[in-house]
């Protein structure tokens, strides 16, 4: 049996955004500071995969889809925090607290670049589905806004990591 590494394994947006079939999509929306807390959540553990890219990448590739993590999710950070303040809203209380194993450990070596590249596919495919179910149920305006401001980063971050794992299997 092979291990694989234990990366970061978390959902953009916990389970509490997914809206039950046949129910009110109002009933079953979470508050503009739950999604903002779990943004926020998500954007700050982006830009620590990213750097450990940055670090830990055995190829230029990934190093530098390591940065474009960090560039991205902190510019989505600050529009996130921006949002919560104008909306009153204490972002560290909205914030949940990490979970036991929502920090894996990323270990470094020869198989680093295949094992990120895939962990961020999936990660970055269920950010996409949950993004948008959020978009789609919130009634923010500014939140729904927000949210679909965010789809065509997160889907540039999807396809550069199917990128990075189709020039891995290359080799």
């Amino acid at each position: 049996m092979t291990v694989r590494p234990k990366f970061l394994r978390y959902v953009l947006i916990p389970g509490a955004l997914l809206v039950g079939e046949g129910a009110s999509r109002a009933a079953d929306a979470p508050s503009t500071a739950e999604v903002l807390g779990s943004l926020h959540q998500s954007d700050v553990k982006e830009v620590q995969a990213g750097k450990i890219a940055e670090k830990n990448g055995q190829s230029a590739a990934v190093r530098e889809y390591g940065a474009m993590l960090v560039k991205d999710h902190t510019a989505a950070d600050k529009k996130v925090a921006g949002l919560a303040t104008r909306e009153n809203i204490d972002l560290r209380a909205a914030t949940p607290a990490p979970g036991a194993n929502d920090m894996g450990t990323m270990a470094s070596g020869p198989d680093f670049d295949k094992n990120f590249a895939q962990e961020m596919l999936d990660d970055h495919r269920k950010d996409l589905a949950a993004v948008t179910q959020a978009r789609n149920a919130t009634s923010d305006p500014q939140l729904k806004t927000l949210l679909g401001d965010m789809i065509p980063t997160l889907q540039k971050h999807e396809a550069a990591a199917q990128k990075l794992i189709d020039s891995e299997a290359k080799k």
